[in-house]
């Protein structure tokens, strides 16, 4: 199978993509990236990925060498060059090969076009798991390469039989590591709006259930989880996902609620209907 990345100008198979070892991003963690994805044959919303990856790479002091229009034309000849069912984009945006760590460096820019992760269909249809770790991530704000602690919580996540880890900390519920978190209480749709990375399809939902909810942006306190009724998470690569458990309580009555399901249908129809 045909997989093509971009590395500094340019355009090589996945499998002859390079960087130095010297890099920051591989020595110090320090970089930054995005994710988008295509449906129905076309990158979604992939202006709103480049202008995220353009703020955290700023809160970094990085600098993309190349223009948000270039970005998606490489991009673009990448995914018609690759053989992928249903393809996705990766932005990497390293520190730099550095002499003199942890200097800056002139940045790495790595596009690779990947195969869009795909989720068992039961957890849309019947709602997934989720279990609470106290965590607050170091500049939320800044989609970075560090994910640290997501991968050392990852045998945990597989122990609990878990869909995910949702974080909490003295600012509240915030975020799980890849994404966002909603909840109803009642007819309303709350969301953390602080110390999380805001999610792209966060946005979507939000803009979309306006005209269908009130909606609340503010901290959820921890014990407030109690009195949820129904819960979601949102991400690039899943969409919505329903969540029916968080630990070992069930959420309502523990099934997809009509509210989510509301949701879900209002994201179906926008998504379906997306044209650039």
């Amino acid at each position: 199978m045909k997989n093509f990345c971009y590395v500094n100008g340019e355009i090589k198979s996945t499998s002859e993509g390079v960087i130095g070892i010297s890099d920051l991003a591989l020595q110090r963690g320090y970089g930054v990236f995005d994710f988008a994805r295509t449906h129905n044959g076309k990158l979604f919303h992939f202006e709103d990925h480049i202008e995220r990856l353009h703020r955290s790479a700023t809160a970094l002091h990085l600098k993309l060498p190349i223009s948000a229009r270039e970005i998606r034309e490489v991009a673009n000849e990448l995914i018609e060059a690759s053989e992928l069912t249903t393809p996705s984009v990766r932005l990497v945006l390293t520190g730099g090969s550095s002499l003199d760590s942890p200097m800056l460096a002139r940045p790495n820019f790595i596009i690779i076009a990947e195969e869009l992760p795909t989720y068992p269909r039961e957890i849309y249809s019947k709602g997934a798991k989720i279990i609470t770790v106290k965590f607050q991530r170091e500049l939320p704000q800044v989609k970075s390469l560090n994910y640290l602690n997501a991968v050392r919580l990852e045998p945990l996540k597989r122990e609990k039989n878990a869909f995910d880890i949702l974080y909490h900390s003295h600012n509240g519920i915030t975020e799980c590591p890849r994404n966002n978190f909603f909840v109803f209480i009642g007819d309303t749709l709350v969301t953390p709006s602080e110390y999380i990375l805001q999610g792209i399809t966060r946005k979507l939902i939000l803009q979309l259930a306006a005209n269908h909810f009130s909606i609340e942006e503010r901290m959820i306190r921890f014990e407030e989880l109690q009195a949820v009724d129904e819960a979601f998470v949102t991400s690039t690569s899943k969409f919505v996902v329903p969540i029916s458990k968080i630990n070992d309580r069930e959420i309502g009555s523990g099934t997809v609620g009509v509210r989510t399901k509301a949701i879900m249908q209002l994201f179906e129809e926008y998504s379906n209907g997306y044209i650039f």
